[in-house]
């Protein structure tokens, strides 16, 4: 029995073409959340569904339980993978509740995949090599079975590791490594293009605001208000939450790439899009006709 773990729409998808490319089944499903089931928008859970469907159960697992009840629910996963000689699939490499499970089942086959930018950036938290930070039991653990972290554990521990990223380096060697053929344009829904502007030729990616800390996304939301003038379209993040009334803010249904790929061929012109780190900066850099500026360079 396998066992794949989502937390985001980018990951729900990418789990549906390893399933589809390796012919992985049967398997479970095991969705986290940060703190409820429904702190995400409905874009997100909707894709979740398609690969829901052909799971054999699903377990939720919510970052504010507490540790152990988290470590157990990844435990009795572990057990199941090993007893019937399975693989772990997830994408979050920090999780320090997967780690202290994987720990108990050393030969457990684990393999990752993409979560994003923090895959390329070598300054992210899925690179980091000390342990985790924090006073109390929850520390000297992390101290005493991973003194070079988690991720760092989990990054050894992966067998192959699922990109989106072509010829980017990722958080394991060359030689582990599977690119997945990637076409955007096939994900983009088409109740969407029915609400997209004909003529665009600047673009505005929201982001999760809620990741941030509180002067942090006061900061960032500013900056989206005062770009909003010189904003053809303000697409929100398939996590943001509403908190700007404005007639050029759109949720869509499609990713990111997806719309930024239709609206540059339909316009046939340079296409400007202002962003918050976003992934699709790194997943569509060769496309030269989409420039891409990071607000969060001047921070």
């Amino acid at each position: 029995m396998n066992v794949f773990i989502v937390r985001t729409r980018l990951q729900s998808l990418i789990i549906e073409e390893i399933i589809s490319i390796e012919k992985v089944s049967p398997y479970v499903l095991v969705v986290c959340y940060f703190d409820h089931k429904n702190e995400d928008a409905p874009e997100v859970y909707a894709t979740y569904d398609k690969i829901k469907k052909e799971a054999v159960f699903s377990i939720d697992v919510f970052a504010s339980d507490k540790l152990l009840k988290n470590v157990a629910k990844y435990v009795s996963m572990q057990m199941i993978v090993s007893l019937t000689k399975g693989k772990v699939f997830l994408a979050g490499v920090d999780s320090f509740s997967f780690a202290l499970a994987a720990k108990l089942f050393p030969f457990a086959q684990i393999n990752t995949f993409d979560d994003g930018s923090y895959n390329v950036q070598k300054n992210s938290k899925y690179f980091c090599e000390t342990p985790l930070a924090r006073p109390g039991f929850k520390g000297l653990i992390s101290k005493l079975l991973f003194p070079k972290g988690g991720a760092k554990y989990l990054r050894a521990r992966s067998k192959r590791h699922y990109t989106v990223f072509a010829d980017l380096e990722n958080i394991v060697e060359k030689d582990r490594v599977m690119t997945l053929q990637w076409d955007w344009s096939k994900l983009l829904d088409q109740r969407d293009v029915d609400e997209l502007p004909a003529q665009v030729s600047t673009i505005f990616l929201g982001t999760a605001f809620q990741d941030f800390s509180e002067r942090q996304q006061t900061k960032l939301r500013q900056k989206a208000v005062e770009l909003m003038d010189s904003t053809d379209l303000y697409i929100m993040h398939p996590r943001e939450k509403s908190w700007l009334n404005h007639e050029k803010v759109t949720r869509l249904s499609s990713p990111a790439e997806a719309v930024l790929v239709y609206m540059q061929r339909a316009s046939k012109d340079k296409l400007t899009v202002y962003h918050y780190d976003t992934t699709a900066a790194y997943s569509l850099r060769n496309y030269k006709d989409i420039k891409f500026i990071d607000l969060l360079s001047d921070d």
